[in-house]
């Protein structure tokens, strides 16, 4: 067994940072300042004075005191508060005693109050708290204000130290660091929610409206729930925002100082706000500072991630050829063609790569063909290399011709061949329906159950690809999710166009300081600081874990690497270690859970079908005997605990195993992954009486021997593993360093022990089409026939960043046609809020009328016809869409004609002003054009998207496109509102009676009496 490092990246340069130092200093300072004499009430004084001076220069005393106000108040609050808020069952010591007999001594009925008053409790610690028992009768813990005195005397009284809590010196750092607008690292487990709530307190004393940003409902109701008590304390308000609040809940939570919600709440009320019909509508949350759980995970996996407020669903027109029957026999036609290549393998070696080449082509990395691979010995990456070998030779594609459609080879996208588009357009005459079959095609071939969706009593519900986790509110768009609706058996629900659309990324620009935590962001601190200018710093633990890294093992065989994990997990689970295997996805999951099932060895599933019950099975993920198969989500945001009697009851089995082994005549070699392990277990072999111990080093690992304390053994030594913490298993290659330092960390937390091992397949999908896979395969083999050792590693961290570099690539193009999107859209929300606001006066209204005739006659001045049929033309468009006649002559002057008509639509008009007022009747105006703008938009929003599109897979180089794109979206801009000018005056041309939306403020806008009003009606 070997070993590795498993120190962050990064971690020396970071700890010598000129920010983590001045961060230290004030921690210490903090922790000198020295409050505990203040009451509740100075304290909450002192707090909100010394934030108030956190923008002068010099600010590091100020911060030193602020910081030192919460340090006391979380003592106080999450410590000292326990004897009163606790269940008298959790307390222990002198304190239990206490709470007891106050219970006993406190009484409600009216008839023995004067008795209580004459016996009076004579034990300090008891009157204290049974005048505060007494007072949470009737006040909200966050309105009791305490005096010192009254902490003195509780923390006096306990003698097991049962209400001691206080936040490291780690904490205490980060929290410094926060208040500087920093990403920090800390390990798991090293209290990051508690170092967030420091500095929150702090910069909302301060004066700012903070948004505590969690990965999930979940996390924000645990967060709440457990810090309000601190914050509420020191005179800040706090509110919760989660799904399935009203509206007006909404807005009155977001009014508070502190905000526990997450990006997806926050995100689409934003959206909402931008197409709300009045401000009366609004939630809004204040775009200040966002304090960020798991940074990396929000801000750099999700930054892309698509927040959309679609519209009413679109029912889909009733077309001629059953699409999907279509679809359908593309896929069966090319599987029969599959089914011939596979029947006439093996050929020679020439063939067998060419047909193995066409398989893939046609069908993608499926497991039918990784099993032929692994019998004929070719690897993945050199049936792709004869793939873009033999197109070189021929420009025609020579494998493609007898295929209807082909895979890229990653599976991210399909297309038609020249053959399949002839087999298409024999049954379908248009686009729509052409692009409708290959979107069905695509649901069948590219996207599968399990890895890219799971199905809900919803339909069909979106998974991330980076953690597992379901995607409730997304849908994939242009037809492809409705796809899958019927590919599924299920009722397409129909097509729905954005309303509003941003991103993760963009949402996050409108704070004006994003910081944040997470346990791995060294990797990402470039990505960090080019998209959000904010440094990353590591705040190192206050004790390094045990945690071990295994050599990383890379197998050849599918079912000799199932068949390992599950030896694996049966060994771990025998000695009652927590066992966490991670795997790719849905269905990769699935498979190992039934492998252990079948070793009927009891576990815990968790993926995207039972996302619900996470918190529940994390929980319970690090105690003694507990298996857990996950996807990537297992973790993010809460932490597998291994406490330290699970270790001993695992100590404690494997001694009774050795005894056992000793007791037949046999000995045993426990094999170690470190010294201190080693060390653990010979101190409680050393106490089994027929056993006799010994210790045997090699270089990289210790194992301890056991045999019969009297005679030889007689049959050999049995070789076993051991080990404390959590066991984690990595069965699929993480997406990146980053996220795989992420799954190894989920074990070792607090100093504790643990050990991790990255264990794949050599046709995993992160490896399967890299060009170093072939490196993998040159590497010396075992005696069982798997590669490992720190050149695997090193070769798959290559493989990783190669990956994790593409992927950025794309990013960083995708986010530059995005934040021309976002641009436009924010300018149109803008211009949104000014119609609501009826900035809008009457110059403006006949500028509006002027160039909408200027529009309606442009037709008269092309001398291209004759001036009759031009004349005829604007005629019969303005008698058919607005009802207004021209007359008959076609030789009257076009500067008269618009004259006219220009003098017509303010008739018209004027019978609306007439009977609304002036201000009203610009009311009127600003209501119809802001109802245009909002039926128009959502096809101007996916214009943009189809423009971007199209753009990016042009020939053009990315930052030409880019540039075009902002040109053509400023070109359309002035059709767009040219179009809603004209969809508004043809509303109040039409109609005979104009409304005003009730809005905010309408009772101060003039109007006429009722009486005048229905005579002008």
């Amino acid at each position: 067994m070997h070993t590795l490092n498993t120190a962050p990246v990064g971690a020396d340069q970071s700890a010598a940072s000129p920010q983590l130092s001045w961060a230290r200093e004030t921690a210490r300072r903090a922790r000198e300042v020295g409050r505990e004499s203040l009451s509740d009430s100075d304290l909450e004084s002192l707090l909100h004075s010394s934030a108030a001076l956190l923008d002068r220069a010099p600010p590091d005393e100020n911060v030193a005191e602020a910081i030192g106000a919460v340090d006391v108040a979380v003592r106080r609050r999450l410590g000292t508060w326990r004897v009163a808020t606790w269940e008298i069952d959790d307390l222990y010591g002198k304190v239990r005693g206490v709470r007891e007999q106050v219970e006993a001594t406190l009484i409600t009925s009216s008839s023995r109050v004067s008795r209580l008053r004459s016996e009076p409790i004579k034990d300090e610690a008891c009157r204290t708290l049974a005048k505060l028992l007494t007072r949470l009768r009737t006040e909200h813990p966050s309105e009791v204000r305490l005096s010192a005195d009254v902490y003195d005397s509780l923390e006096n009284a306990d003698d097991s130290g049962c209400l001691w809590f206080s936040p490291t010196e780690q904490q205490l750092t980060a929290a410094a660091l926060l208040l500087r607008g920093v990403i920090v690292e800390m390990d798991a487990g090293e209290g990051k929610t508690l170092a967030s709530a420091i500095a929150v307190a702090v910069f909302a004393a301060s004066g700012r409206s903070v948004h505590v940003l969690t990965a999930n409902d979940y996390l924000a109701n645990r967060d709440c729930e457990a810090l309000a008590p601190v914050l509420e304390s020191l005179g800040l308000t706090v509110g919760l925002v989660v799904d399935g609040m009203e509206r007006q809940e909404r807005r009155y939570q977001y009014a508070a100082q502190v905000v526990f919600t997450t990006a997806r709440e926050v995100g689409f009320d934003y959206l909402r706000d931008c197409v709300a019909e009045s401000f009366d509508r609004r939630v809004n949350p204040i775009f200040d500072v966002a304090i960020v759980d798991e940074a990396d995970h929000l801000l750099v996996d999700q930054a892309r991630t698509p927040l959309i407020i679609s519209g009413d669903r679109v029912p889909e027109p009733m077309l001629g050829t059953d699409l999907e029957a279509v679809a359908s026999e593309l896929v069966e036609r090319q599987a029969a063609y599959i089914d011939e290549l596979y029947a006439r393998l093996p050929l020679d070696d020439n063939g067998d790569i060419q047909d193995l080449a066409t398989i893939l082509l046609a069908g993608g990395l499926t497991s039918r063909l990784v099993s032929e691979l692994d019998r004929s010995g070719i690897s993945t990456r050199g049936v792709y290399g004869a793939i873009s070998r033999l197109n070189d030779e021929d420009e025609g594609r020579p494998l493609e011709r007898d295929l209807l459609f082909a895979i890229d080879a990653d599976r991210s996208m399909l297309r038609l061949t020249e053959r399949g588009w002839e087999e298409v357009y024999g049954r379908v005459d248009d686009a729509v329906s052409a692009y409708g079959i290959v979107q069905a095609t695509r649901a069948r071939v590219l996207h599968d159950s399990g890895a890219d969706y799971v199905l809900h009593q919803d339909g069909v519900t979106l998974v991330d690809r980076l953690d597992g986790r379901p995607m409730m509110s997304h849908r994939y768009m242009h037809g492809l999710h409705e796809a899958l609706e019927s590919k599924e058996g299920l009722n397409r629900q129909g097509r729905t166009d954005a309303r509003a659309r941003t991103t993760i990324g963009a949402l996050m620009s409108n704070y004006k300081t994003v910081a944040g935590l997470t346990g791995t962001a060294l990797e990402a601190a470039n990505v960090f600081a080019r998209e959000y200018s904010v440094d990353t710093v590591r705040v190192p633990p206050e004790i390094d874990s045990k945690r071990v890294g295994l050599d990383t093992e890379v197998f050849f065989d599918r079912n000799e690497h199932i068949a390992w994990v599950v030896e694996q997990v049966s060994h771990w689970h025998s000695l009652g270690r927590p066992v966490l295997v991670t795997t790719g996805s849905v269905t990769e999951s699935a498979t190992f859970s039934s492998a252990l099932t079948e070793r009927s060895v009891p576990h815990e599933l968790l993926n995207a079908e039972q996302a619900e019950a996470e918190s529940e099975i994390v929980s319970g993920g690090g105690e003694f005997g507990a298996v857990t198969v996950s996807t990537g989500m297992a973790g993010r945001g809460t932490d597998f605990v291994v406490e330290r009697e699970a270790d001993l009851a695992v100590v404690g089995r494997t001694a009774e195993l050795a005894r056992l082994i000793v007791e037949r005549g046999d000995c045993a070699a426990f094999e170690c992954a470190s010294q201190e392990e080693a060390e653990v277990l010979l101190e409680v072999l050393n106490e089994v009486e027929s056993v006799e111990t010994d210790v045997r080093h090699s270089d990289c690992t210790t194992e301890v021997l056991v045999c019969r304390r009297r005679g030889p053994c007689s049959t050999g030594e049995e070789r076993l593993s051991f080990g404390l913490g959590m066991m984690v298993i990595i069965t699929s290659l993480p997406e990146s360093p980053r996220v795989e330092r992420q799954v190894r960390g989920r074990t070792g937390r607090q100093g504790g022990f643990g050990a991790s091992k990255l264990a794949i397949y050599i046709n995993d999908p992160a490896l399967a089409f890299s060009r170093r896979q072939g490196d993998i395969a040159k590497l010396s083999a075992t005696q069982r026939g798997t590669v490992e050792g720190p050149e695997v590693a090193r070769v798959l961290t290559d493989v990783q960043t190669d990956a994790e570099s593409q992927r950025e690539r794309v990013t960083r193009a995708m986010s530059e046609y995005e934040t021309v999107i976002e641009g436009e859209s924010r300018s149109h929300y803008s211009s949104r809020e000014d119609l609501m606001g009826s900035h809008q006066s009457s110059t403006l209204v006949k500028d509006m009328v002027s160039n909408w005739v200027s529009r309606r006659t442009k037709e008269l001045d092309d001398q291209r016809t004759d001036y009759e049929t031009r004349f005829a033309i604007v005629s019969d468009g303005l008698w058919h869409r607005y009802g207004i006649d021209i007359g008959t002559s076609a030789h009257v002057a076009p500067s008269e004609i618009r004259q006219d008509l220009e003098l017509e639509v303010h008739r018209r008009l004027s019978l609306h002003r007439d009977r609304l007022g002036s201000k009203r009747f610009v009311l009127a105006v600003a209501d119809c054009r802001l109802r245009s703008a909002d039926n128009l938009w959502p096809a101007r929003l996916a214009g943009m998207q189809d423009m971007a599109l199209t753009l990016a897979l042009g020939a053009s180089p990315r930052h030409a496109a880019v540039t075009e794109l902002a040109e053509q979206i400023a070109d359309t801009g002035t059709e767009f509102w040219a179009d809603v000018d004209d969809v508004a005056l043809r509303e109040m041309l039409n109609s005979g009676h104009v409304a005003v939306h009730d809005r905010m403020g309408d009772n101060r806008i003039e109007q006429l009496p009722g009486e005048l009003e229905a005579l002008l009606q």
